[in-house]
């Protein structure tokens, strides 16, 4: 019990590698780590680098070393200031799904929006709204400075305020 009680209250070095990445944290030798807020910066992680790194109850709080899945092995200082990658989806990617725009409509689907002609106009108003919608997420997700926003988080914000103005 006492080890147990010291293992979360001290700095414990883990290694390993990393077996899952979201925004959070990840996870490593089947135990999820978060990434404390007082880091002063998250190095670019992905899915099957090694790592070293220091942690207390469960927060990492150092990062000490990164080896990519490719080999080649950088210090936590050489990584850049970016965030995490983020997890790949569990269905085929984009790519291999054919696009839904190109198939007819079923009779239970709602009627679709024709995408505007260039002559018309509408194209240029409707990406000033989504630019402005864009910002109005920025906004939004900078004024909750407890909740940590990942990019897709703000994009898919931005673009449910477009679908709701333009509705």
């Amino acid at each position: 019990m006492l080890q147990q009680i010291e293992k979360k209250t001290s700095k414990v070095p883990v290694s390993g590698t990393i077996e899952r990445v979201n925004e959070k944290g990840i996870k490593v030798n089947g135990e999820w780590f978060n990434f404390s807020k007082f880091m002063s910066s998250i190095p670019t992680l992905r899915e099957g680098d090694l790592i070293e790194f220091k942690s207390s109850k469960n927060f990492i709080n150092e990062v000490s070393k990164v080896s990519p899945a490719n080999g080649s092995a950088k210090s936590a200082t050489d990584a850049p200031k970016a965030s995490v990658a983020p997890e790949t989806p569990k269905s085929g990617s984009k790519a291999d799904r054919p696009d839904p725009s190109n198939d007819p409509p079923s009779p239970k689907d709602p009627p679709r929006k024709q995408a505007p002609d260039a002559d018309s106009g509408h194209g240029e108003s409707d990406r000033e709204e989504l630019l402005r919608c864009l910002k109005d997420a920025v906004h939004i997700t900078e004024q909750l400075e407890s909740v940590r926003f990942s990019t897709q988080d703000i994009l898919k914000l931005a673009l449910t305020l477009f679908i709701h103005r333009t509705a």
